[in-house]
């Protein structure tokens, strides 16, 4: 049997399936996210300027920009399993990689491996999970594998300075024992995962390569949700990755801003695990319009709050910002013309775009601070950024 056909939904070996999935994610974002806590540590190693840092940050979704397309039409066309297995393994290489760095242009390569890597498992995990689920399932079922690189993150925002790295004594260290943690996880994956049964009637309505591809590119609200989405990736890559530094210059130390800033990846599981679930597809405009608006509001009010108020920012935009992207995946998978069979390349797609994104806003974020010498400038441009969004999604139609 092939990997490129669906799993039957019937099948409970999908519920397996979707926990690989999640330890694949969960190795993804725990690598993804083992640079932000130790910025100033490798910054004065290594002697490297914010701006530089921000290159550094937005290293890991650069590759999403050119690789992200093709690698979901690959995906759709010849499976997944091969090109998870794959892309983990790279990801695990890139931490490991990260313990030998002497330079910007080192290190900038060595996390530009994990941006090789990145694509085949967030586009292939994508079509996992709407070739194994349907109806609310499917919603569920990408609220929970999306959890996985929220665990990750979480995990290595609030543990690395405070456990892993006086566990191992050195950042190096740090960057070597997730890589093999990665490696155990790539191993399990290719030990269990199982290849898909076909289902006929799917592979039968398949269009041509080329006339897919312009369908799907041509369709105005696949480009809609694409770009919606790619304001999670602004976020997560633009502030997520900063916020341990922006607490630090708040006055915490490095120990508390890596909890603190932990806090919104953990507060995040309840959207990004509840909400994609409960909606009903063909009325979640709404409610992408209300978490937009939220989590702009409260990007700004962390940059400008302190003590209590502070951490309600950061505990209310946590909950909010965890539910958009994998509540856009729903909607994405389920516009008629994409469906499980070419969630591939739609995803491919949202992703392409919101790895320009991801890419553009740390830079962003760090020149500006270097320019101003305040993380509120950039803060505010997130911000609106943001909150432009709602515009589009109140022209969004989903069936």
């Amino acid at each position: 049997m092939s990997d490129d056909a669906h799993l039957p939904t019937s099948s409970s070996y999908r519920w397996v399936i979707l926990a690989l999935a999640w330890l694949v994610y969960f190795a993804f974002g725990l690598v993804l996210a083992s640079i932000p806590p130790l910025v100033n540590i490798i910054a004065s190693d290594l002697a490297l300027t914010y701006a530089e840092m921000g290159v550094i940050l937005g290293g890991v979704i650069v590759m999403y920009i050119p690789l992200a397309l093709p690698i979901g039409v690959g995906i759709d066309r010849f499976g997944q399993k091969r090109m998870i297995a794959l892309g983990l393994l790279m990801v695990a290489t890139s931490a490991i990689l990260r313990s030998f760095v002497f330079s910007f242009e080192s290190l900038f390569l060595a996390v530009l491996l994990f941006g090789l890597g990145g694509p085949p498992i967030s586009v292939g995990l994508a079509k996992v999970v709407a070739s194994s689920f349907e109806g609310r399932e499917r919603g569920l079922a990408s609220g929970i594998y999306m959890t996985g690189a929220v665990v990750g993150s979480a995990s290595a925002l609030a543990l690395t300075n405070a456990l892993v790295l006086p566990m191992v004594g050195t950042w190096r260290n740090v960057f070597s024992f997730y890589g093999v943690i990665g490696f155990l996880i790539a191993f399990c994956w290719i030990l269990l995962a199982r290849d898909s049964i076909k289902i006929p009637e799917q592979v039968n309505k398949r269009l041509p390569l080329k006339q897919m591809i312009q369908s799907l590119l041509g369709n105005k609200y696949v480009w809609m949700v694409a770009i919606i989405g790619s304001s999670s990736f602004l976020v997560f890559y633009g502030f997520g990755n900063w916020l341990p530094t922006l607490l630090e210059e708040k006055g915490m130390s490095p120990v508390d801003a890596g909890l603190f800033a932990s806090i919104p990846t953990w507060l995040g599981l309840i959207g990004s695990a509840i909400i994609p679930g409960v909606t009903k597809a063909g009325s979640r405009r709404p409610i992408i319009v209300a978490l937009l608006l939220i989590e702009g509001v409260f990007i700004y009010a962390i940059g400008i709050t302190s003590g209590s108020f502070l951490l309600v920012s950061i505990v209310i935009y946590g909950v909010v910002s965890g539910a958009v992207m994998p509540l856009m995946l729903v909607v994405m998978m389920d516009l008629p013309e994409v469906g499980a069979e070419y969630t591939g390349i739609a995803s491919g797609l949202f992703f392409s775009i919101g790895g320009s994104m991801g890419f553009i806003g740390p830079i962003l974020v760090g020149y500006l601070t270097d320019l101003t010498s305040s993380f509120l400038p950039a803060l505010i441009l997130l911000a609106l950024v943001v909150e432009a969004m709602i515009v589009l999604t109140l022209f969004l139609k989903e069936n």
